[in-house]
């Protein structure tokens, strides 16, 4: 027991003797732990340094900075801070009393540690950002929306079927030209700025679809990269990360009537018994497409009415009270012969902006709109707005934009295409730089070529996440504009 107790008193002594000789460290050996600081922070310093540049770099690429490596840099920042306030307030290197000292001396190891602590954390930060992701809808601009009246309703009845966790493929059909994509892209962008969804996700599946194009659109917007797996791995990656329980909406632009429906399983889209909060939306003209792909709820966007398609038509055309009576009249007539198409009215009434002075334009706007027009194997609703789109073309004072937007329609249906696509084959086939000195030369008169068909609504501008340019044509557009070319080959 005696023996016991010895031990016990020994180790405490030994204890006590220990915790006294490291406190009284702080007092005999002050000059050395302050050099040693002085060493260390310097290099927390370079280290922040370093951090601050890689962060520049990543954000002028566009990238997400990780939240923890901000942390660390607000954090080192304080640390930083502290350290300058103190040796301000200090006689630095000498301290007159033995308490003084004692405090100093523990507050410099500390920092130390500190110090030492953040320079490795900062080390292990090899990756600062996080995977990039590509714009979901994000991209569209929305300014140019108009909320009619007439679509109160149908936007309303979106947005509901949209919320409903108990509907997963929702469907809006309506023929070519009606706002389809507008309405299915506000109505997403809405969901997803109030938090109802986590993603909203657009693409375009057009008449014959690209799998992996698809797949692409999908993934590039939730940060998901395939690397170099194979064809076969896609679908499985996709599905798992559309499955992981985040509320994710696919628009899926444009779908067309096909003999099968839209293989999800190729893609990687989810299907109902599984899907796990993502949902599906699909445009389509085809009502047949609703039932094929067995949409639970079905909606049908009409033409517009004649006070919406007036209220566009003004809006486009900018007539305002300053307009004659007989020049407002006109424009009313012309909107009408415009069948309620959104894309038609846009096209005609832009042409006529700031027109309002030259008369004879309105008139001969509605002359061209009334004459009869022989289109074999074309409807007759489709022959009214091929003819709206080829007055606007004819009306045209750009050469070059007319030759644009000629050349812009031999891409396939819904391609987003480069300007520098653009201007290569523009050169290549002698469409522009007849006096071409640079290729810069010619990319401005491109460019130039371009921003007229966007103010004529011909082409649509489409911003993609390196803020490249580039351009996209609707498909009736793109019809329209290949009917031009082989009347006038």
């Amino acid at each position: 027991m005696e023996s016991c107790l010895a031990e016990l008193g020994k180790t405490y002594v030994e204890k006590l003797i220990n915790r006294v000789t490291a406190e009284l460290r702080f007092v005999f050996c002050f000059t050395c732990i302050a050099k040693e600081f002085e060493e260390k922070k310097p290099e927390l310093e370079a280290e922040r340094k370093t951090m601050e540049q890689r962060v520049q770099v990543a954000v002028s690429e566009g990238k997400v900075i990780r939240a923890n490596v901000l942390h660390w840099i607000k954090k080192v920042d304080k640390l930083i801070q502290e350290n300058t306030k103190t040796k301000q307030t200090c006689f630095f290197g000498f301290c007159p009393d033995c308490i003084g000292r004692y405090k100093r001396g523990k507050e410099l190891v500390n920092m130390t540690e500190e110090i030492k602590s953040s320079i490795e954390k900062g080390e292990i930060f090899e990756i600062i950002d996080l995977p990039q992701s590509l714009p979901g809808c994000g991209y569209y601009s929305l300014d140019y929306y108009i909320q009619f009246k007439g679509r109160e309703s149908k936007y309303k009845e979106l947005l509901d079927a949209l919320k409903d966790d108990n509907n997963y493929m929702t469907g809006l059909q309506g023929m070519g030209g009606t706002g389809k994509t507008t309405l299915a892209i506000k109505v997403g962008k809405e969901l997803e700025e109030s938090k109802k969804l986590d993603h909203v996700i657009d693409t375009t599946v057009s008449f014959t679809p690209d799998i992996k194009k698809i797949q692409d659109d999908i993934a590039g917007p939730l940060g998901l990269k395939f690397n170099d797996c194979n064809n076969s791995d896609r679908p499985k990656i996709l599905r798992s990360r559309l499955t992981n329980g985040e509320k994710i909406l696919l628009i899926l632009d444009d779908v067309w009537d096909q003999d099968t429906s839209l293989d999800f399983d190729r893609i990687g889209i989810p299907k109902r018994d599984n899907h796990n909060g993502c949902r599906v939306l699909i445009t389509t003209r085809s009502k047949r497409i609703l039932d094929t792909m067995n949409c639970d709820k079905k909606i049908e966007l009409e033409i517009l009415s004649d006070e919406d398609a007036w209220i566009m038509f003004k809006n486009y055309a900018g007539i305002n009270d300053s307009f004659s009576n007989s020049l407002t009249s006109k424009g009313q007539k012309i909107a009408r012969k415009c069948k309620g198409l959104p894309v038609a009215i846009a096209v005609i009434a832009r042409s006529l902006k700031g027109q309002q002075h030259r008369k004879h334009e309105w008139d001969a706007t509605l002359k061209s709109l009334k004459k009869h027009v022989s289109m074999p194997n074309v409807d007759d609703d489709v022959v009214g707005i091929y003819k709206c789109l080829k007055f606007s073309y004819d009306y045209m004072k750009n050469k070059k934009a007319k030759e644009l937007l000629l050349l812009s329609s031999v891409f396939p249906e819904d391609e987003i295409i480069s300007v520098e696509i653009l201007t290569r084959l523009g050169i290549g086939m002698g469409l522009f730089g007849e006096d071409y000195r640079s290729y810069n030369d010619t990319r401005i008169e491109v460019v130039v070529a371009k921003n007229k068909l966007i103010d004529s609504c011909l082409l649509l501008d489409v911003v993609d996440i390196e803020n490249k340019e580039n351009v996209k044509m609707h498909d009736l557009v793109r019809d329209a504009a290949q009917w031009i070319a082989n009347k006038e080959i």
